[in-house]
């Protein structure tokens, strides 16, 4: 009854590790994985939680023989496990996992705000994987409010530089 919840305490201690240190297991996880990316560490660990600590329950509050413990345990152990991998994966694989970068501007569609000045800034409004974004912009001739742009260029740290586009306009 004793290993069970050993098992428990040291994936219980490991998986808040990885949960607030990060998941420091995953390159040695890396290598064993057969499953397209579900297994993590998040993904062991929770299963060897729950093992132990269904197999110590069922050791300590029933008469069931060790193997049906060790059973019930891999039963509820794949259970919680396989629900933290589609949960891991859903999250770290989502629409809105990527970090939107200076780079994913250049190409985009957008709106000037405010107008651009001859060798002045305005202001764009622009809609990158979803989020609206409003940056500073320059062009190389003015550019009144509500003309349609593509940002061809970052400049600097929030501000991109903008070339008219007929097509699209406010």
């Amino acid at each position: 009854m004793l290993i069970f919840w050993v098992i428990a305490g040291v994936a219980l201690v490991l998986l808040v590790l990885t949960v607030t240190v990060g998941d420091f297991l995953d390159p040695a996880l890396d290598s064993l994985d057969f499953t397209g990316g579900y297994l993590s560490s998040t993904v062991v660990l929770s299963f060897l939680a729950t093992f132990g600590l269904v197999g110590g329950l069922l050791l300590s509050t029933t008469d069931v023989s060790a193997f049906v413990a060790a059973l019930a345990g891999v039963v509820a152990g794949a259970v919680v496990g396989a629900g933290a991998g589609v949960a891991t994966r859903a999250l770290t694989h989502g629409p809105t996992a990527h970090q939107i970068t200076s780079s994913d501007y250049v190409g985009q569609a957008a709106t000037v705000t405010t107008s651009i000045p001859a060798d002045g800034l305005g202001q764009i409004s622009l809609v990158v994987a979803g989020q609206s974004t409003a940056l500073a912009a320059r062009a190389d001739e003015p550019v009144p409010t509500g003309s349609g742009v593509t940002v061809v260029a970052n400049l600097g740290p929030g501000v991109v530089k903008v070339s008219s586009s007929p097509s699209h306009t406010l």
